[in-house]
């Protein structure tokens, strides 16, 4: 089969800019729609005839993910919600398109997920694929839609046990529900994954359980808890399915050519914490166990927020993330033998040009130290963010 190339990132930039926040300097506009890469028609073809995965020229990452030093001598860095909505040339690719559709269109879905690449390579150690947790639930039959200003929201949620039958396909076929999210992986690795590892994720059994439940963000999750009590026969079963999906899921991520893979329990530390012992452990165990068994080269990481770390270091995950309320000195006691993922205050990064940033950043190399150390948020990139309080952040990090 013919080798399918794809322009790099950072060199198919058109020389224009757009403008950024004020007091900010302006950014390199978004490609527009027939400026940006596109995909071959036979993009599904290709991928699942995928079989070298080349060497990133930039592998620090997965160096340390993988318990080594870094290859670059720097500690690699990335964010998560690094593609997203506080990016100008992330809004104008989303105004072509709704959320969902951006994410099930391979074209639009790996340009955003590049798009952090063009602005802060060098620095920038890995892109993570522009997708969504809540597309396994939508595999499973339960529609969601991206409602402005309220978020996800499922119109038919699980309002019963009984609705389990009515709405869900408990084994869906991955390749067929989400082969686009594979796709998209594989269109991003082709443009990319020579320069950089392509990160795919999942969410987690409980956190997808929980938005199904109670039909979107909550803050309280008190509908989700409730089934734990009240129906918890019922919600093992359909976490038990979820895991299996999940399961499937990586791996397809991984043959189609991410090279780390992260589970993202969010709601962890909303469970109660024996229910979660109990019932959440397991299975988030069952899923390393399962991709390592299929896939052992695989690269796995555990962002269980808020939940104890300790979990973790008898595990098969080789990266623990740590949320921005725990420690570093508790992770590293709580996970002595694992590469750490983490841990500054997102909202830190408000603090653009007072110098702010870099200190918190040497605080947090401090106590971690900077071996086994993959530096991140301790949560997501929000809206009201600007690109240059990212931009302190990776530079101090790489500093």
């Amino acid at each position: 089969m013919t080798a399918v190339t794809a322009p790099a990132a950072g060199s198919d930039q058109p020389a224009s800019t757009i403008a950024a926040e004020p007091g900010h300097p302006p950014a390199k506009r978004a490609r527009t729609d027939s400026e940006m890469p596109a995909p071959p028609s036979n993009l599904t073809e290709i991928r699942r005839n995928f079989k070298h995965r080349p060497t990133p020229a930039n592998r620090s990452l997965l160096d340390v993910a993988g318990g080594k030093s870094s290859s670059s001598g720097k500690i690699p860095v990335w964010a998560m919600r690094q593609a997203g909505r506080y990016l100008p040339e992330f809004k104008q690719v989303r105004s072509l398109s709704s959320f969902f559709e951006v994410c099930k269109t391979p074209k639009l879905a790996a340009e955003v997920t590049v798009q952090p690449l063009d602005r802060f390579a060098p620095d920038l150690d890995a892109v993570i694929i522009f997708s969504d947790i809540l597309v396994i639930p939508v595999a499973m039959g339960m529609p969601c839609e991206m409602v402005p200003g309220k978020g996800p929201t499922f119109h038919q949620p699980l309002e019963s046990p009984e609705k389990i039958a009515e709405y869900l396909t408990l084994r869906p076929d991955v390749e067929e529900k989400l082969g686009y999210v594979f796709d998209a992986i594989h269109w991003t690795h082709l443009r990319v994954g020579d320069k950089v590892p392509v990160i795919g994720f999942s969410g987690a059994p409980w956190t997808l359980l929980a938005y199904m439940i109670e039909g979107g963000g909550s803050k309280t999750w008190s509908l989700a808890r409730k089934w734990l009590y009240l129906h918890r026969e019922a919600a093992v079963k359909v976490m038990t399915a979820i895991t299996d999906v999940i399961i499937d899921y990586l791996i397809a991520q991984f043959d189609a050519g991410a090279s780390l893979l992260q589970v993202f329990d969010t709601n962890a530390g909303e469970c109660p914490p024996k229910l979660f012992d109990e019932l959440m452990v397991p299975e988030l165990k069952r899923i390393a166990k399962s991709v390592k068994a299929a896939r052992p080269e695989a690269l796995l990481t555990i962002f269980a927020k808020d939940a104890p770390l300790h979990y973790w270091e008898d595990s098969l995950y080789d990266v623990v993330g740590v949320s921005w309320k725990q420690t570093p000195s508790y992770a590293r006691k709580a996970c002595p033998s694992k590469t750490l993922q983490g841990n500054l205050d997102p909202a830190v990064l408000y603090a653009v040009g007072t110098g702010t940033i870099a200190a918190e950043v040497r605080k947090m190399r401090a106590e971690f130290g900077d071996a086994r150390l993959i530096a991140n948020l301790g949560h997501g990139m929000q809206p009201d963010f600007t690109p240059d309080g990212l931009a302190e952040f990776i530079a101090a990090v790489k500093s």
